[in-house]
């Protein structure tokens, strides 16, 4: 009887270390948005710890003379991509030239209201960012959680350790070019508040010789208010 006494003890024992050992290491996966993905281990969390994407949140716009162009961000919670659960951002955008519809997609994102909705998405690009516990392959034309900082990626007035975030931007009639919004909060503007949205073509990008050589919104940066 003191044997099974003792081997008790020690599976108890035992027991208890794998717990903490795995409640452990559960914490210890969780990282920040900027973690580079080549460092993001299989079940990680990258989770936006100090809630930055959520700036980015609503609908945006910007019009000069007669152009209108308007972007609807969302944020997805603790999504999985297949490898790694992660917090993202995802939207769609319309373009408008003298009340003329160049392009619009505001309609594919969904409806935040509806419980049941689809919250999957993925982006097409380098890294798998399919969103939903289930990835159910629905793509959206932005996305994104990357971390930019510094003067870089056309933001030459940006501080050292000013924080961005780099989405992909997809025109769905031109998907042979590979493109980034590179999203700019603008602390201090409050009424209403501010963005700018740079779209820039992406390095090595590969153009048919009958395609176009930009999305039909054009290359540039737009400063935004939100409505």
């Amino acid at each position: 009887m003191l044997k099974n006494y003792s081997k008790m003890k020690k599976r108890r024992i035992l027991f208890t270390t794998i717990l903490i050992i795995t409640l452990f290491s559960c914490k210890a996966q969780i990282v920040p948005l900027d973690t580079r993905i080549s460092s993001i281990q299989d079940g990680s969390y990258v989770k936006d710890i100090n809630n930055e994407l959520d700036n980015f949140i609503g609908t945006w716009v910007y019009s000069n003379a007669n152009k209108v162009f308007t972007i609807t961000i969302q944020k997805q919670v603790h999504t999985f991509n297949g490898k790694y659960y992660q917090d993202y951002l995802i939207g769609e955008y319309a373009y408008t030239i003298n009340g003329i519809t160049i392009i619009d997609t505001l309609s594919e994102l969904p409806d935040e209201t509806d419980d049941d909705v689809d919250e999957s998405t993925e982006d097409g690009l380098t890294d798998d960012n399919t969103l939903g516990i289930q990835p159910q392959n629905v793509s959206y034309n932005l996305g994104g959680r990357y971390i930019v900082t510094g003067p870089d990626h056309s933001c030459t007035d940006c501080a050292i350790n000013e924080r961005r975030i780099d989405m992909y931007f997809v025109d769905p009639e031109r998907k042979y070019l590979s493109t980034n919004l590179f999203l700019r909060y603008l602390v201090g503007e409050t009424s209403p508040e501010k963005i700018t949205a740079t779209i820039r073509a992406r390095s090595g990008t590969v153009t048919p010789l009958d395609g176009f050589d930009s999305p039909r919104v054009p290359y540039g940066t737009y400063l935004m208010e939100k409505q």
